[in-house]
């Protein structure tokens, strides 16, 4: 038996195997739930995900709900069994986190997108945040459920700019395998204690690899799913080229197809088939993307509505309202990030 086999027995023979083991003051977060109220197990599992409801098929059998989570910084590793069949409901869209479901014992069925499927012990998948979900839970299933924020996936170096749906069940292969790998050595360390975990720059590194992985899982999944995509006509890279060299300019589309040497419902039409966006969308995603890079380079000490202006947005509530949507944070977030920065990061998108 290799160590991951015996890092996944381990854990599904004790649903507290990250639990804490240590009284000292640790930075890394460790926490402990056990109780037969589901608005308990709610309540423990909502704090480190998202909103959901509970349908308790039995309602004679209580639930033996156990939680065992770490947190290092924004990432959440957590153990969860419910002791009992129940539906776990997860209606919101638009969430904060991608989670990467592991697992450990048992089986439990998934319904997304329309699509009942199994998965167990083998198998993961990793949820996306746009995506509506129904678990089914048996009396014996537990699973290992890794959650990192959207914002460090969809951001920064080599980030992954596809639709939020995440990877559906499927036996484990390549990079996930690397990730689960990763995975048994992290949850190893929080069994010890996490004492690796309190030098800050560990904490940091081990954040981005995970991150990272999912990323290139993300990238991969895109990459072949659309191999045979033509490349945009010439059309569309005048269209960016001359918007890339006017972002402080107010421009119209007029402006823009002339430069493209189309009419404009020409460039509206390759717009939409070969960037997903209309070129208006285009222009603002770049200006916001812009901005936020100044933002990020100020170390701290932007005007957060003159960069808005720069990049001909007038209005400081609606470029607020942009950047959220794009950024899944607010700009004084980021402006907060880059005046305290983390150990070993490097902010500025690439």
């Amino acid at each position: 038996m290799n160590g991951l086999d015996r890092t996944l027995a381990a854990m599904a023979a004790n649903d507290f195997f990250i639990a804490h083991r240590s009284d000292r003051f640790d930075p890394v977060r460790f926490d402990l739930q056990r109780s037969t109220d589901p608005q308990r197990a709610i309540q423990s599992v909502a704090e480190v995900f998202c909103p959901h409801r509970i349908v308790h098929h039995e309602r004679g059998v209580p639930l033996d709900f156990r939680h065992s989570s770490a947190r290092i910084d924004r990432t959440t590793f957590n153990q969860i069994a419910y002791g009992s069949a129940i539906d776990v409901v997860i209606e919101e869209v638009n969430r904060a986190q991608y989670i990467f479901v592991l697992p450990l014992r048992g089986e439990m069925h998934v319904i997304a997108s329309a699509e009942a499927r199994t998965i167990s012990v083998g198998d993961y998948m990793l949820m996306g945040p746009d995506v509506p979900y129904q678990f089914i839970h048996e009396v014996e299933d537990s699973h290992l459920a890794v959650s990192v924020p959207r914002r460090m996936i969809e951001l920064g170096d080599e980030c992954y700019s596809g639709p939020g749906v995440g990877i559906g069940p499927e036996p484990m292969t390549d990079i996930a395998g690397t990730l689960v790998d990763y995975l048994s050595f992290v949850c190893r360390e929080f069994a010890r204690g996490g004492v690796a975990f309190e030098n800050a720059t560990v904490r940091a590194g081990t954040e981005d690899t995970v991150a990272g992985l999912i990323k290139a899982m993300l990238n991969s999944r895109a990459a072949s799913a659309s191999p045979t995509l033509s490349p945009a006509p010439v059309h569309v890279h005048l269209a960016e080229k001359f918007m890339d060299s006017h972002l402080h300019d107010d421009l119209k589309i007029e402006a823009i197809a002339l430069a493209a040497k189309v009419p404009e419902r020409t460039l509206h039409h390759a717009f939409s088939r070969f960037r997903g966006m209309s070129p208006i969308q285009w222009l603002r995603a770049r200006r916001l993307e812009c901005a936020r890079r100044d933002i990020l380079a100020s170390a701290g000490h932007a005007n957060i509505l003159e960069i808005a202006n720069r990049y001909g947005m007038q209005h400081g509530g609606r470029f607020a309202i942009y950047y959220q949507q794009r950024f899944h944070e607010k700009p004084s977030d980021t402006l907060r990030t880059a005046r305290f920065p983390r150990a070993g990061s490097n902010n500025l998108p690439g």
